[in-house]
């Protein structure tokens, strides 16, 4: 393919991202319109007292996220101090708010240089993680599975298809194996060693701690928006760790927009109106988001004055 080709290409892919975005975005906007008296009215019924109690819970379960991918990292033969992993993941999250499924991999990758990690070991870290939080996520889903399966939809018969797939690429073995590929096919030295399962336990315990605190943070504004919605703790924990993964999985959404917010309302419809569903998934997405950017700018600010060290090869090219 002659390289105007491959660029011809890669617009329209990129045109096509940017119109999904638009029209996932236009129609959220207008579901929110329709149903506004009870957005409004779920969004009011939200107390100071609910939203901070939202907001602390969002926190602590992105810094376990932190410790997950430290807890990879560390297994990856590159064991770096709590804030540098922070300085590293917080800031490259922020990526995933763009369409596509890598930039946040991307800013990871650049940002690991600072701690000495080469580009290709922070991307393999990268999907590391993912996968193993995405197994964790799978099997919380369980706990939400009871109250999707009586309104349908796809993330039901996803979680039942992928979590089988998920345990057995999550033995040791077989992911030691998966990384090593990787690292091979990006011309990169393997790891020359086997991923322990104590440690890839370790990661799963983080991630599992950190989707059962978004969990509570959704469970927090649903009893606290009334409306007639009596979620349990459990049906708030499992469902909102299926529709982070199903966000995840919708590659050209901007952190999963719409697809989030559509596995929510259908686990909360079966407590109340769809409009006061909608109205938590919204402050749900907004809390987040905020939490994101002040998480990532703390991050950031911990890093002023620090000088990149060079890493082992630091000749490597950009992948």
């Amino acid at each position: 393919m002659s390289a105007p080709t491959r660029s011809k290409r890669a617009l329209v892919l990129k045109a096509a991202r940017v119109v999904l975005a638009v029209a996932i975005a236009a129609s959220i906007v207008y579901a929110v319109v329709r149903l506004w008296p009870d957005v409004r009215d779920t969004l009011l019924a939200l107390n100071g007292w609910t939203i901070a109690g939202a907001f602390v819970t969002a926190m602590l379960a992105i810094g376990a996220n932190v410790k997950a991918w430290q807890a990879v990292l560390r297994e990856l033969d590159h064991d770096i101090p709590t804030v540098a992993a922070g300085q590293i993941y917080l800031v490259g999250q922020l990526g995933k708010y763009l369409p596509g499924s890598v930039w946040a991999f991307v800013l990871q990758m650049e940002l690991s240089l600072r701690a000495g990690i080469p580009r290709a070991r922070s991307f393999a870290a990268s999907l590391v993680l993912v996968g193993l939080s995405t197994t964790a996520a799978l099997l919380l889903g369980l706990f939400g599975i009871p109250t999707l399966v009586g309104v349908g939809g796809a993330a039901v018969w996803g979680a039942a298809v992928l979590a089988p797939v998920a345990l057995i690429c999550a033995v040791p073995p077989v992911l030691s194996r998966l990384v090593d590929l990787f690292l091979r096919i990006l011309g990169r030295a393997g790891l020359g060693h086997r991923l322990r399962l104590l440690g890839l336990l370790r990661v799963m315990g983080w991630s599992a701690l950190a989707w059962t605190l978004f969990g509570v943070h959704f469970y927090l504004l649903g009893v606290g928006a009334g409306g007639g919605l009596t979620p349990t703790l459990l049906d708030c924990i499992g469902s909102f760790a299926l529709a982070m993964t199903a966000g995840l999985l919708a590659i050209a959404s901007p952190s999963g927009l719409g697809v989030r917010e559509a596995v929510l309302v259908a686990s909360l419809s079966p407590f109340g109106g769809v409009g006061t569903a909608l109205g938590v998934a919204l402050a749900s997405r907004l809390i987040l988001t905020v939490a994101d950017v002040l998480a990532a700018g703390a991050a950031a600010w911990s890093a002023r004055g620090l000088h990149p060290a060079r890493p082992a090869d630091a000749p490597e090219p950009t992948l």
